[in-house]
């Protein structure tokens, strides 16, 4: 994993020349404190499924960083947040205006690598995803202040953070042309799915939360709605989130007896469950 992990960061901060002072800050953005959720996920699956993790699934997960960073970027100028991984935002130690030009060039850089697989299939499936995240925030934009139904709700956390981890598992898939790409997908989605409601909790559970400053309402947000529990809207939203965990854990069930699908197994509910069923 470490050797994957170090592939992956390296390919990261190839993006064009830019003053040397900026790049330093940039790449210390990209590689400081990052969880790198999806490309761990991304190599235990298919280790987990008996294969070895290729050059050009490097890239394409490496890729699906950029993006996600690209995003992160734009996400801070949106919420006008101050801090990010620990380090001050770049809309906050600059301006909002080298923000949207520097999450551009990441977008540029992440699309680039896709465009190098040379691979149609892949390259539809990012630009749907990205199209797909980048309507969920316009939603999201203009329906600040209202709680939103269920499946609104949910459609938008797929979009936003579930549609991601659904195309790079299905680009690895895609150029194994071993591994079924249907699986791999649900796996993604229904793990960024609850990767992001986990979010959204901890952010409700935190008083000074930016979504709430934001007036933006998740999924407890419906619950209590509904309950006006506190601790109702915890247990409920926890229940969404062991749905999603569930099926996630029925695919794994079925893949070969190994170490990494015994790690695969234990990193879902480490990184999503603060209970296990």
């Amino acid at each position: 994993m470490d050797e994957f992990l170090k592939k992956i960061e390296s390919q990261l901060v190839e993006y064009s020349v830019l003053p040397v002072e900026y790049k330093k800050l940039l790449d210390d953005m990209i590689l400081s404190n990052a969880k790198r959720i999806r490309p761990r996920l991304a190599y235990l699956v298919v280790r987990a499924c008996g294969e070895n993790v290729s050059n050009e699934q490097i890239k394409l997960i490496s890729a699906g960083e950029i993006l996600h960073t690209a995003s992160l970027i734009h996400d801070d100028i949106i919420d006008n947040s101050d801090i990010r991984r620990g380090i001050e935002t770049i809309n906050k130690k600059f301006d909002s205006k080298l923000a949207v030009v520097t999450g551009d060039l990441l977008a540029a850089e992440g699309l680039k690598k896709i465009l190098a697989l040379k691979n149609i299939e892949i390259l539809n499936l990012f630009q749907n995803t990205f199209k797909d995240m980048c309507e969920s925030e316009i939603y999201q934009y203009f329906t600040r202040g209202e709680i939103p139904n269920f499946e609104n709700y949910l459609d938008k956390t797929s979009k936003k953070t579930g549609a991601l981890f659904a195309a790079i598992l299905e680009g690895t898939a895609i150029l194994s042309q071993r591994l079924n790409r249907k699986l791999l997908r649900d796996i993604g989605l229904a793990f960024g799915i609850a990767f992001q409601i986990r979010n959204d909790l901890n952010a409700y559970e935190d008083n000074n939360n930016q979504d709430r400053l934001n007036k933006i309402y998740t999924a407890p947000d419906i619950f209590y709605s509904e309950y006006k529990d506190f601790q109702i809207s915890i247990e409920k939203t926890n229940d969404l989130i062991d749905n999603e965990v569930r099926k996630v854990l029925d695919i794994i069930k079925d893949f070969p007896s190994n170490e990494y699908k015994e790690e695969l197994i234990r990193m879902v509910k480490e990184s999503l469950c603060k209970r296990t069923k």
